[in-house]
């Protein structure tokens, strides 16, 4: 019995080794590829009066459609601001690893002060450890808001000053045809904004980048 239990002992590194090099051993952690959408209509997928006026597939699905990899947390509320947000955003938990901040529209719109609420949103996420993206405003039809192109700016020099990303939603294509009404997308062009976000979260995690499979 002794001999046996003696050659079961030597045995155990080899097992050990064999088992190494056919590449057993602890189990890799999960990536962290959660994110929280905070913004207005336009990344509800909104428009009209009534939160049930919503396009086929708003942001957050297209989102999870296009990167089915991340697990999504949707704030966003029409007729938001980062003015009337901040008070309450910064008494807000932020257990997602990135938290997207598309605001800037109902700003304009109403001449509220953009850039100091913008930054203090900002600031609160990397007081949290977490990640931001800031999102551009997207494209209104034309003279609907002539605040926007100013808006948009000080959206681009916040988030290069804060040191966080940058989703230019200014860039996606635009036509408008693509609109329900002068401010609020159709869903093609909604679904060109996400794909903007979508760039912006495969800088920030190449591992949760993983495209939905084909069927």
């Amino acid at each position: 019995m002794r001999n046996r239990s003696r050659r079961a002992a030597r045995a155990l590194p080899a097992l050990l080794w064999l088992a190494l090099a056919l590449g057993a051993g602890p189990a890799a952690a999960a990536p962290d590829c959660t994110v929280a959408l905070w913004g207005d209509s336009i990344l509800y997928g909104g428009f009209g009066a009534s939160l049930a006026n919503r396009i086929k597939e708003p942001p957050a699905a297209a989102l999870k459609r296009i990167r089915p990899a991340w697990t999504i947390a949707d704030y966003s509320s029409p007729g938001d601001s980062a003015h009337k947000r901040l008070p309450t955003f910064v008494m807000q938990p932020m257990p997602a690893r990135v938290v997207v901040l598309q605001y800037g529209i109902n700003d304009a719109g109403n001449n509220y002060q953009y850039e100091p609420a913008l930054r203090g949103m900002v600031d609160y996420v990397q007081a949290a450890r977490k990640t931001s993206i800031v999102t551009g405003l997207s494209q209104v039809k034309a003279d609907r808001m002539p605040q926007r192109d100013g808006y948009d700016a000080t959206a681009r020099r916040v988030a290069q000053e804060e040191g966080v990303l940058f989703a230019d939603w200014g860039a996606a294509r635009f036509d408008p045809a693509d609109m329900v009404d002068d401010i609020h997308p159709q869903q093609p062009y909604s679904t060109r904004l996400v794909e903007r976000l979508v760039l912006a979260l495969d800088q920030i995690a190449p591992e949760c980048a993983s495209p939905a499979k084909r069927s």
